[in-house]
């Protein structure tokens, strides 16, 4: 059997595909298989391409069904008997040594579960041809690992889908609800991750910004997962008060400023009033601010957080209790 299954997911994206599958067979750790996954009905390159490289390796799998990006990424976590796993998308690829260095880092220590390195981001031009940003996802030579919780999880994520390695057996625990919003899938599969988990700053992998991207650009739903993620993170702390002092002094800097979603995660969730006595003077401004420039999009937003029941009571039972500081 071999050591690590590769999960890779392509979506009408035949020319980064073959980079992507270029990556992974100048890998210097050759006992894998890869199960690749084509989301486009009736695209047959994937599986035309896949089968003129002769190697037994591949294993391919035509959705019969357009999934969408998180039940597509859900069957990364279906499990599997492999030792380690890894997510590989069509557009972006990794480094020779990418699962050699990771697979050693989890080989060392059995109290890892979830790794990742650092990425290179690269941007694509209108003519197709790519850029070098001469930017990474993470600072260099600055390996670290994070306990739970940081409080960048309560509106964000550390790792990277695409330069992570899991073993196999926890796989199924990391699946999330299948209508959760694709924009979110790293942010809300973190939740559920056994801490502590490793970032290697070490750039072993390669993050393309896309002209095209299969992310939604709709404010409320977006919104709307940020509101159920930082009320999940509020809610699993021990004292929600200091907590919303915390955060708020580490998200008011940020800009587009995130400090409305606050407000709306005591609203529609906390019900919790004397939690927005932690907004000062400005925080209410741009929280006033906010409502009324969407005022019309708050009863979409309300019935979209109803839709999305699943998820939010996903994010409260994995989200992991702990004492504020």
């Amino acid at each position: 059997m071999p050591a690590c299954r590769v999960y890779l997911f392509t979506y009408d994206r035949n020319e980064m595909l073959k980079r992507a599958i270029a990556s992974l067979l100048e890998q210097t750790f050759t006992d894998w298989v890869c199960e690749l996954h084509n989301d486009l009905p009736g695209n047959t390159f994937p599986e035309e391409y896949v089968r003129s490289l002769g190697d037994d390796r591949f294993i391919i799998k035509t959705h019969r069904v357009n999934l969408g990006t998180t039940k597509s990424f859900n069957l990364a976590f279906a499990g599997c008997d492999e030792a380690y796993a890894t997510m590989l998308e069509d557009d972006n690829w990794w480094e020779p040594t990418f699962l050699e260095e990771m697979i050693h880092i989890m080989e060392n220590d059995n109290s890892i579960s979830v790794s990742w390195c650092n990425m290179h981001v690269w941007k694509e031009n209108e003519d197709h041809t790519w850029q070098d940003t001469g930017k990474t996802i993470w600072p260099l030579n600055h390996d670290q690992l994070f306990t739970w919780p940081q409080p960048s999880q309560a509106l964000g994520h550390l790792h990277s889908t695409g330069a992570m390695l899991y073993r196999g057996s926890k796989a199924t625990q990391y699946q999330i609800p299948p209508d959760s919003l694709s924009n979110a899938v790293e942010l809300i599969r973190e939740r559920v991750f056994e801490h502590p988990i490793f970032l290697n700053s070490k750039v072993l992998a390669n993050f393309s910004q896309t002209l095209v991207t299969s992310q939604t650009k709709d404010k409320i739903k977006w919104t709307g997962t940020q509101i159920m993620t930082v009320a999940s993170y509020i809610n699993s702390s021990s004292n929600p008060k200091a907590t919303i002092k915390q955060l708020l002094e580490l998200y008011r800097t940020r800009r587009p400023s995130p400090v409305a979603v606050f407000f709306l995660a005591v609203c529609f969730y906390l019900k919790k009033p004397s939690l927005l006595l932690n907004l000062n003077a400005n925080d209410w401004y741009r929280t006033m601010r906010w409502c009324v420039g969407n005022i019309a999009n708050i009863k979409p937003m309300a019935a979209y957080l109803k839709s999305q029941e699943e998820t939010w009571k996903f994010l409260k039972a994995n989200t992991k209790q702990f004492e504020s500081v």
